[in-house]
C-alpha cells in the first residue's frame, strides 16, 4: 500500500510538472536578418519554455531548425522570400511570444567582429555592399568598419536598430577619412537610426564609426550599450533607393514606381505585392522599399502645373527648394466634410509638413501643423462653406526643401468611422476559468451606430458570444469578450480575429501594439491549454 501511495504521489508531482510548464520567452534572434537563399545560424535570446517549440509567420516562407537546448536555430531563406520584415511568433503547448522581427535582405551579410572600438581596429568590408549584423553590447561600445572609396564614388551608409528591429537605442552614425577627421554625419534620419550619403572626394581609406544612447531619455550623459542594442548596418557605393514616387500605391494598378536614391541604374522599379503589403525592387539595389498601399488612385505632382486634388485620392510630391509652396486646387461642395492629410516624417521624409486650405479670395478656411507633439505630420478636417474653387497648400514649417522634401496629401471625405484596440496580441485560455479580453472603442466623426464585436477562427469546444458596444452608456468605449472552454474543448494554438461590425456594415478588425514597435498587428495568438487529467484519489484503507 505504502507503494501505492509513493506511485500516486510521484504521478501527481509529475502532472503537475506538465502543467505548470513554462511558455516561451525569446526576446530576439542575432542576428536579426539574413540574405535570402541563404540558412542563417541565429543565437536565441531568452527562454524557449517546456513542450514542443514552434514558430509562425504569417507569410510561412521562413522555417527554423532548433538546437538541442533551443539556444540557437538555423533559419532557412527561400531565394524568392519577401525582401522585408518577416514577423515571427514562438509558442508552445502553454503560451507564445509577442511578434519578433527577422529581416530578409537582398546583399551578402556579415557578422560584426570584436574587438573594433578603434580606429585601428576598425573592421574591414571588402564588398561593394554588405550589411553588417552587429550589437552594441559593452559599456560605452563603438563599433568601427573601414573600406576603401575612389573619388567620385557614392557611398550610402544606413542603420536599421530602433525602427525596425524595437532597438532601445538612438544611434549615431560618423564617417571618418583614415586620419581620424570627421567627415559626415547623422543622427536621426529615419526615426531614431541614422543615414548617410557621402560622395568621396579623393581615393583612399574611409571608416564608419557607429556608437548610440538610449531612445529613451535619462539622465545620463555617456555612451550607452546593451545586449537588445542590435542593429543591421548595410553599406553600399551601389544602388539604394531612398523612396518612390508615389509614396504609396494601388496594389491593383499600380505595377512600377519612379524611384528617388543614390547610384540608382533605372528610373523605375517594379510593384511586388506581400502578403502585409508591398515592396518595391530596384535593379541591382541594396535594399527593398516597404511602400503603403491605399484603395484610391495614387498620383504624382507636375511641378509648376494646377492640379486637382479629387476626393477620394492621394498625391505625391516634393518641396524641392527652400521656401517653396506646392498648391493644388479643390473642388468643394457647401457642408462637404473633408479630411487632408499630409504625411512626410512618417515616410522617413525630410519635410516637417504644414497644410493650408483657402478659399479663392484667400480667405484662410483651415490650417494644420503638427498633430502632436510626437506626430509631426498634418491632418487638417474641416467643412466647405459654399461651393467654389478651393487652394490647399504645403510647404516645410522652416522654409526647408530639397530631393529628400517628399510628402503624401491624401484627400478624403470625412466620415463617422471607429477603430478598436487590444492591449495585447497573444491571450491564454485556461484550464479552469474564462478568459476576459478588453475591447477598447475610438468613435469618430460623430460614429453614432451600435457595433457588434466577436471573434473570428475560434477552435471546436471554445465560445465566446458577440457583445454589443451601445452608441450611448458604459459600452460605447469599451466592451469585454468572454471566453468559455467546453468539457470538450481540445488543445489549441493559434492565429484569431476580434471584429466590430456597425449597423451600416462598416467593419474593423481589433488591432493590438507590437512590442518595442510603433506597428500594430490584427493577428491575435489565442492559446487554449490542455485540461488537467484526474488523477483518481488515493482508496481509503482501514485498519484489520
Amino acid at each position: 500500500m505504502r507503494h501505492l501511495r509513493h506511485c500516486a504521489v510521484a504521478a501527481l508531482c509529475m502532472l503537475h510538472s506538465i502543467f505548470a510548464a513554462e511558455p516561451p520567452k525569446i526576446d530576439a534572434l542575432f542576428p536579426a536578418g539574413g540574405q535570402r537563399g541563404t540558412t542563417v545560424e541565429c543565437k536565441v535570446t531568452g527562454g524557449a519554455g517546456d513542450g514542443t517549440l514552434q514558430v509562425w509567420t504569417k507569410s510561412g516562407q521562413l522555417s527554423l531548425e532548433f538546437s538541442e537546448k533551443k539556444d540557437s536555430a538555423k533559419v532557412a531563406i527561400p531565394a524568392d522570400a519577401d525582401p522585408r520584415v518577416h514577423w515571427l511568433r514562438f509558442s508552445n503547448e502553454h503560451g507564445a511570444t509577442d511578434l519578433r522581427p527577422f529581416v530578409v535582405g537582398l546583399i551578402e551579410e556579415v557578422l560584426e567582429t570584436e574587438p573594433n572600438n578603434q580606429l585601428s581596429e576598425s573592421e574591414v568590408i571588402n564588398l561593394s555592399a554588405t550589411t553588417v549584423n552587429g550589437v552594441l553590447e559593452k559599456s560605452e561600445d563603438v563599433d568601427m568598419f573601414a573600406f576603401k572609396l575612389t573619388a567620385g564614388q557614392t557611398l550610402v551608409a544606413s542603420v536599421a536598430a530602433n525602427s525596425i528591429l524595437g532597438s532601445p537605442m538612438d544611434a549615431v552614425l560618423q564617417l571618418l577619412d583614415d586620419h581620424g577627421t570627421v567627415m559626415a554625419q547623422n543622427d536621426d534620419d529615419h526615426g531614431f537610426d541614422p543615414q548617410i550619403a557621402y560622395n568621396a572626394t579623393s581615393d583612399g581609406v574611409y571608416h564608419l564609426r557607429l556608437f548610440a544612447f538610449p531612445s529613451a531619455p535619462n539622465s545620463t550623459i555617456k555612451l550607452a550599450a546593451a545586449a537588445t542594442y542590435v542593429y543591421r548596418l548595410t553599406i553600399t557605393t551601389g544602388p539604394f533607393v531612398d523612396y518612390t514616387m508615389p509614396a504609396a500605391v494601388n496594389a491593383d494598378a499600380d505595377k512600377s514606381v519612379v524611384v528617388s536614391g543614390w547610384n540608382l541604374q533605372e528610373a523605375s522599379a517594379m510593384v511586388q505585392p506581400t502578403p502585409e503589403g508591398v515592396v518595391v525592387l530596384a535593379k541591382e539595389a541594396a535594399l527593398a522599399v516597404s511602400v503603403e498601399t491605399v484603395s484610391d488612385t495614387s498620383l504624382i505632382e507636375t511641378p509648376g502645373a494646377l492640379q486637382q486634388l479629387e476626393v477620394p485620392s492621394a498625391m505625391t510630391g516634393v518641396i524641392s527648394a527652400s521656401r517653396e509652396k506646392d498648391v493644388y486646387t479643390l473642388a468643394g461642395k457647401a457642408k462637404q466634410n473633408l479630411t487632408i492629410t499630409v504625411a512626410g516624417r512618417s515616410l522617413y521624409s525630410q519635410l516637417d509638413p504644414v497644410v493650408t486650405v483657402t478659399s479663392a479670395d484667400g480667405k484662410v478656411i483651415k490650417e494644420s501643423d503638427d498633430r502632436n507633439g510626437k506626430d509631426l505630420d498634418s491632418e487638417a478636417s474641416f467643412t466647405i462653406p459654399a461651393d467654389g474653387e478651393y487652394r490647399v497648400t504645403v510647404t516645410d514649417r522652416f522654409g526647408a526643401g530639397g530631393e529628400r522634401y517628399f510628402y503624401l496629401v491624401t484627400t478624403k471625405e470625412t466620415l463617422p468611422d471607429f477603430s478598436a484596440t487590444l492591449k495585447a496580441n497573444q491571450f491564454v485560455l485556461p484550464d479552469e476559468k474564462p478568459l476576459e479580453i478588453p475591447v477598447t472603442i475610438a468613435r469618430m466623426n460623430g460614429f453614432a451606430e451600435k457595433i457588434d464585436f466577436k471573434i473570428e477562427g475560434l477552435p471546436d469546444g471554445v465560445e465566446c458570444k458577440a457583445v454589443v458596444s451601445e452608441e450611448k452608456g458604459d459600452s460605447q468605449k469599451s466592451v469585454t469578450l468572454k471566453l468559455i472552454r467546453k468539457d470538450d474543448a481540445a488543445a489549441f494554438s493559434g492565429v484569431v480575429h476580434v471584429t466590430g461590425t456597425g449597423q451600416s456594415s462598416r467593419q474593423h478588425a481589433a488591432e493590438a501594439p507590437i512590442q518595442n514597435s510603433v506597428r500594430l498587428t490584427s493577428e491575435v495568438w489565442l492559446t487554449v491549454v490542455a485540461k488537467e487529467p484526474q488523477v483518481a484519489s488515493e482508496p481509503s484503507q482501514t485498519t484489520r
